[in-house]
């Protein structure tokens, strides 16, 4: 789980890097950001991280015929998969509470994030060394230099336009300051230059001066498209909509998931001492791949009414849970495995 954790961090923080740079997301918000997408990964890496863990494990027991050990021992194949179900019910249980409650929370949290961060003030965006459109899409700021706080800014240069005409503003340093009374955020120029107007014309003009403030525009939150994903379960549940239906599925679909790809390891890790413990390693991430993809189609299905709702995803699982018995009746025969479900034999 760890390994795949920092593969989806790496990957998730690499991408939030390049909005932070494109100023489309300030670094502030990068940590949080990341926190509350890893939370709502985990429905999707925890099975994962179970199936190849049951599967890496029995794998090296059958590589040092400790799986024969324990069949002499009396350990049934019926043990071993209530073991491995009990323990896979817990997790199922988690990436439940995960699927039904925290992803959807974080999502939301996610989007709220941004909303604020796409109507944040006016130079809220800002990367040090670059050209940067204001929030309000009427100018252009610049600065060479932030402090470690972003209050402090050195060598700044700023095109705006009040009144209908071109205001340019440039300081050796500029900071922030917040007004006690009305709460309103300025920018504090020093020791700069402002000219108005067209150059050339007779109402141009060059100002200097000591220190200049200007108010930072504050803009409204606007509230963006939420993705289903990010709706609550309970408001799934009472819905129609097909989108929302395959939303519910999909989240059922995940703690199953759990269960199902649990038994499919243990058959699939039955290898000889010669191939190693690593032998079905491909194979098992191949039928991952397969059937995540799978579950990704049957859900675009229910969303665009191709399907029933009866039929849904669950095809899906019937058809995993068909690869399991397949597995079993091969390795064991159909007749042995119907002794083992009533317990009538002990053998491995």
């Amino acid at each position: 789980m760890v390994v795949l954790l920092l593969i989806f961090i790496s990957n998730r923080f690499i991408g939030y890097l390049a909005d932070a740079s494109a100023g489309d997301l300030s670094s502030e918000v990068i940590l949080r950001l990341l926190t509350l997408k890893t939370l709502g990964s985990m429905v999707i890496i925890l099975p994962l991280a179970l199936f190849l863990s049951i599967l890496l494990a029995f794998s090296r027991l059958y590589k040092d015929n400790e799986m024969v050990a324990m069949a002499a021992c009396g350990v049934s194949v019926r043990k071993i998969y209530g073991t491995v179900s009990i323990f896979s019910l817990f997790i199922a249980l988690i990436v439940a509470i995960t699927s039904f409650y925290l992803a959807p929370w974080a999502e939301e949290q996610s989007y709220r994030i941004q909303d604020v961060e796409k109507s944040s003030t006016e130079f809220g965006g800002i990367i040090p060394g670059r050209f940067t459109e204001t929030g309000n899409a009427e100018g252009v700021f610049y600065t060479s230099e932030f402090s470690n706080s972003r209050s402090n800014m050195q060598d700044v240069f700023i095109q705006t336009e009040r009144a209908g005409q071109q205001v340019i503003l440039s300081s050796k340093s500029a900071h922030q300051i917040v007004d006690q009374k009305t709460g309103d955020r300025f920018i504090v120029l020093v020791d700069g230059y402002r000219y108005e107007g067209i150059p050339g014309s007779p109402d141009f003009k060059i100002i200097n001066y000591g220190q200049h403030a200007m108010r930072i525009e504050e803009q409204e939150i606007v509230q963006s498209y939420r993705k289903h994903r990010a709706r609550a379960t309970a408001s799934l549940i009472s819905s129609d909509d097909s989108r929302d239906i395959a939303e519910l599925q999909w989240r059922v679909s995940m703690p199953l998931s759990v269960v199902l790809l649990a038994l499919l390891a243990v058959p699939l890790s039955r290898t000889t001492p010669r191939q190693g413990r690593y032998a079905k390693l491909f194979v098992a991430i191949m039928i991952y791949v397969i059937y995540n993809n799978l579950l990704g189609i049957g859900n675009t299905w229910v969303e665009d009414g191709k399907v029933s709702e009866l039929v849904g995803m669950w095809w899906v699982h019937l058809l995993l849970l068909s690869g399991v018995w397949m597995l079993l009746v091969n390795q064991y025969g159909l007749i042995w495995i119907l002794k083992a479900m009533v317990g009538r034999t002990s053998a491995l």
